[in-house]
């Protein structure tokens, strides 16, 4: 017996979509005044880092050239223990597929070591500059992975209208790509 379900995948136009480039500052959203974002939801589902809770990114300080951020993550693995790691992450610019040049860095590296040759990469889809940033994890599910996070402030509310909007259409409609990270006691317990 097989259940078929509406599961489409989300769009990636929105990407490079000059409209969106304004909304695609991965500086911006690094810096923001809020440095402390929750992994609120993402399309990842069957993985070992898909049981993971409670996922939180703390921005601590960006070095003297301004090319990288150095960054607090923690998160809950399945079997209750935490995780708390410094990370380095390093913007840069994508290139267009249409050969349009941006202004400003949309995507970061992110390393656990500094000098390392890579990192995951991740693109910034949208940030709203006040609560909800959206990531594209190009590494994970043939880039089709995504990640919404919540600033710390905004974690208690519902997400924003405009960010479940670009969600669903970035990374699929159905609650089957809104697998939920955090929780209430999340707050309490990283």
């Amino acid at each position: 017996l097989a259940t078929l379900i509406d599961a489409t995948l989300g769009e990636r136009r929105i990407d490079e979509d000059e409209n969106y480039w304004q909304y695609q500052d991965i500086n911006q959203a690094l810096d923001n005044p809020d440095k402390k974002s929750w992994l609120f939801y993402r399309t990842l589902r069957n993985s070992e880092r898909s049981r993971n809770t409670c996922v939180y990114a703390d921005v601590k300080e960006k070095e003297q050239d301004g090319k990288i951020y150095h960054f607090e993550q923690g998160y809950r693995k399945g079997d209750g223990s935490t995780v708390t790691q410094m990370l380095f992450a390093m913007p840069y610019m994508t290139e267009n597929p249409d050969g349009k040049k941006r202004s400003k860095d949309n995507a970061m590296r992110v390393k656990k070591d500094k000098d390392a040759q890579n990192g995951k990469r991740y693109q910034l889809i949208y940030s709203d500059s006040k609560c909800c940033d959206i990531l594209r994890v190009l590494d994970e599910d043939m880039g089709a992975a995504c990640e919404l996070y919540l600033h710390d402030k905004c974690v208690s509310q519902p997400v924003p209208k405009t960010c479940e909007s670009v969600y669903g259409n970035a990374c699929g409609k159905t609650d089957a790509f809104k697998n939920r990270v955090y929780n209430n006691s999340c707050k309490n317990t990283t």
